[in-house]
């Protein structure tokens, strides 16, 4: 028998083998391990004599385990067992090992049709453990305990003369367990051992290769949902929440590629004598049991201490329960220290270390707490600026306890790449550390619960002054189900990369100059070949928006409950009231191109000039009754806005930041949301709305046009023209390499990122006879903007791409 073939597979898949069994388990002559993928390519195989699939024992380990395939390799013959199919197929070795890759491809599609994972199956037990503890008086918060000690028990019956989960709570674990009624806790963990199926779990199984979702989902349920008794009864939750935010889950995928990366950066490890690795925010142990099992398999043979912080006492308890199991199947020769314990890692000191691995609280400026603002502030000091994100602050802590030579590898909202209140930040840890790994990964679904795009980034902080790393590793993933999961594979397997390597619609690997990071308003990561897009469209003689447009932001009221009334509240005032009020844009204002004007806003400016409101007396005068419901109920609040405070201004009934010196004059213009996409710009030929909610795009007085000379384009047809163009498919695909995107696929189009987008100069382009046929299309399109015409669609999608370049247009869609 070929004992190395797991790891041979394992190569040439890009997939990380692990021991599917602690060593004492294994039978002599066999060899059981589990390939994991960074999604659905994840399965156990064994290579044996016997056949385990006969009497679903292979079903077991693989649901057990959290896989969806078992794979038995025989002299002659290849078993797959898929857990909720009672149908094995059966397969000639020959014909496997002929075809590799399709087989490996038919294991990535025959997906799982029963929802009665492993997952579920363990958490119900923590829900049953939890209702007893609720049941016996005890505090919520010995629950976690309670369930350690209950699948420590579990695996000690299963696996009887193994070598025990020596950790730390063990004791305490276990009283609270001889503590719970003996017969409802017989009965449920003799449900607990039994699933349908005809399947039986093997806990150590779960605990080995399932814990991270598992206990990571268990610490989701004790902060989240209360207590169910074992009618399902349930009550209040008692145990106190302490939220990670919108990342709370940390995918065992993806933890183990940043820690093979971060690894990797880390010269001499595998020969060091002794090696610190931590996580100061480490949850329930993810990173850190990853970080075992890699050592493990590279072979590090010195001192190991392993380190975590969290807030949270349940976290710690899972963290130690889950580095105690790890460790009761591997230590390295020189030893092992654990130090986990609860800790502010924004306060407290921590361990200087030579790995650090963290995936930390996601939490937005809007939703921290004054005291998280605080310690955000003084743990970035100047580099914060404007709406932080707290795990800004995590990864500067981190940075700091870094030992010279060491290395960080770290998730992140990726929203940080091209934050501006993050920009300074991003410089500092340029001039910190060097970045060796960049990933933007596309896909959402990677974390449960979470509704974010999430980065990955791995830095090394210098030993000395030698040369910087000239290149960093720059990974791009789409958002189609399985990009990530391949690119991770790809990831793996590419020891060196020259160019760049991937799948041109799903995902890129390739090398970016470190020093074009310094400087840059953005991260965001471009690929080579959208490099030479974007590129081929400059040098065909584009323009940029920032230099044909001034991008205004919209008035600022500082209270809209106070300016801003609808149609039925406008048709409630006097007629000589009304005159004072403008069509209002907000958000929704803008819909298929189209200005649909449902809001007015209090704006005696412009051609109202004549009607200023100098004074209170004026105001009661010609607004009695919209000043006596809407402003002076509000005078107070009012008077206390930032802006009218600070400048010491006393007209405290008109906007915060009114921009008369454009919004109130009459030149056409553009107008658009905050955050758009097709169908979210439109014309404002009359210049009669006033932008609350997004901005206004005015051609700049050196491009105004002179309609009266009649020796150039009307302003009128050149604004129509790019009203179409913007609100076309193919500029979106531009935009994205420019502006952050938000949930919707909309882009922000604040002026800091869209003044650089490069744009066809359609005033010079319409003095030209081909070009200016598709210029006087996208005319007439832009005056009657129909998004839901597919004739219409075409018309603007086919002109927008001939004038950008069809090959040009089609690299950037397709990125």
């Amino acid at each position: 028998m070929n004992r190395e073939l797991p790891n041979e597979w394992a190569a040439h898949f890009g997939l990380a083998p692990v021991p599917l069994f602690a060593a004492d388990d294994v039978e002599d002559g066999a060899t059981h391990s589990v390939l994991l993928d960074g999604g659905f390519g994840s399965f156990a195989v064994s290579v044996t004599e016997d056949q385990p699939w006969r009497d679903r024992l292979a079903a077991s380990w693989a649901w057990s385990s959290n896989l969806p395939h078992h794979v038995t390799v025989t002299e002659q013959k290849v078993a797959v067992t898929r857990w909720d199919n009672p149908q094995v197929e059966v397969l000639s070795r020959r014909s496997v090992e002929s075809q590799l890759d399709a087989f490996y491809q038919f294991l990535r599609t025959d997906r799982v049709r029963s929802n009665q994972t492993v997952v579920d199956h363990v958490l119900t037990l923590f829900r049953q453990v939890r209702s007893l503890v609720a049941g016996q008086g005890m505090d919520d918060a010995n629950s976690v305990k309670a369930f350690l000690g209950v699948l420590t028990r579990l695996i000690e019956e299963t696996k009887p003369g193994a070598k025990s989960n020596t950790w730390s709570s063990e004791a305490e674990a276990e009283a609270l367990v001889q503590a719970l009624p003996n017969g409802a806790l017989t009965q449920l963990t003799r449900d607990a051992r039994e699933a349908s199926l005809a399947l039986r779990l093997d806990p150590a199984l779960a605990v080995r290769h399932a814990g991270s979702a598992i206990f990571q989902e268990a610490h989701f349920a004790l902060l989240r949902a209360p207590a169910a008794d074992l009618f399902g009864y349930a009550g209040v939750a008692q145990s106190q929440q302490t939220t990670r935010g919108g990342a709370h889950f940390t995918p065992a995928a993806l933890a183990r590629i940043v820690v093979e990366q971060a690894i990797a950066q880390v010269p001499g490890l595998v020969n060091r004598s002794r090696l610190v690795v931590s996580d100061p925010a480490c949850g329930s142990g993810a990173f850190l049991h990853e970080a075992m099992r890699t050592l493990r398999r590279i072979g590090y043979k010195g001192e190991l201490v392993i380190a975590g912080r969290d807030i949270s006492p349940a976290a710690i308890d899972m963290a130690t329960f889950v580095v105690g199991q790890t460790a009761s199947e591997w230590t390295p020769v020189g030893g092992l220290a654990v130090d986990l314990k609860c800790a502010d890692t924004l306060r407290d000191p921590l361990p200087v270390s030579d790995l650090t691995l963290m995936n930390p609280p996601f939490v937005s400026w809007a939703a921290m707490t004054e005291e998280q603002r605080d310690h955000l502030k003084t743990v970035l000091g100047q580099q914060q600026a404007g709406r932080s994100d707290l795990s800004m602050a995590f990864i500067t802590r981190a940075i700091e306890f870094l030992a010279p030579g060491g290395a960080l590898g770290v998730l992140f909202p990726a929203s940080l790449l091209s934050l501006q209140a993050a920009a300074a930040w991003r410089e500092d840890l340029l001039d910190r550390t060097d970045l060796r790994l960049l990933a933007s990964l596309g896909d959402y679904g990677l974390f449960t619960h979470a509704l974010v795009q999430v980065a990955a980034g791995v830095f090394t902080r210098p030993a000395s002054n030698d040369a910087r790393p000239a290149n960093t590793l720059a990974l791009v993933t789409s958002n189609q189900p399985e990009a990530t999961s391949d690119a991770l594979r790809g990831l793996r397997r590419a020891s060196q990369v020259v160019g760049e390597m991937g799948d041109r619609d799903a995902w890129r690997l390739f090398q970016v100059p470190s020093a074009s990071f310094k400087g840059r308003s953005t991260w965001r990561l471009v690929s080579p070949g959208v490099q030479r897009a974007l590129e081929t469209i400059i040098e065909s003689g584009a323009t940029t928006i920032g230099t044909l447009f001034d991008v205004k932001q919209g008035v600022r009221t500082g209270s809209n409950e106070a300016f801003i009334i609808d149609d039925a509240a406008l048709r409630r005032l006097p007629a000589g009231e009304r005159k004072y009020f403008r069509p209002a844009l907000m958000g929704a204002s803008i819909r298929d191109g189209q200005i649909v004007p449902e809001y007015w806003v209090f704006y005696p400016h412009g051609d109202n000039a004549g009607r200023e409101i100098e004074s209170e007396a004026a105001l009661q005068k010609h607004l009695k009754v919209f000043a006596n419901q809407y402003l002076f109920p509000r005078q107070q609040e009012l008077q206390k806005r930032p802006n009218i405070r600070q400048s010491d201004r006393n007209n405290w009934w008109e906007l915060t930041r009114p921009r008369t010196t454009w919004a109130s004059d009459a030149r056409p213009r553009l107008v658009s949301k905050y955050f758009g996409g097709p169908g979210g710009f439109a014309l404002d030929l009359s210049a009669k709305s006033v932008v609350v909610q997004g901005f206004a795009w005015l051609l700049k007085v050196d491009r105004e046009l002179d309609e009266q000379a009649g020796d150039g384009p009307a302003t009128r047809d050149v604004l129509a023209a790019y009203a179409a163009l913007f609100n076309s498919r193919a500029f979106s695909a531009l935009l994205a390499h420019y502006s952050p995107h938000v949930a919707g696929g909309q882009f922000d189009l604040s002026p800091r990122y869209t003044n650089n987008v490069p744009i066809p100069d359609l005033i010079e382009l319409m003095r030209h006879e081909q070009a200016g046929r598709l210029v006087s299309q996208l005319v007439a399109c832009g005056h009657d903007i129909r998004l839901d015409d597919p004739s219409w669609v075409d018309q603007v999608e086919s002109a927008t791409c001939a004038l950008y370049g069809n090959e040009a247009i089609r690299e950037l869609a397709d990125a």
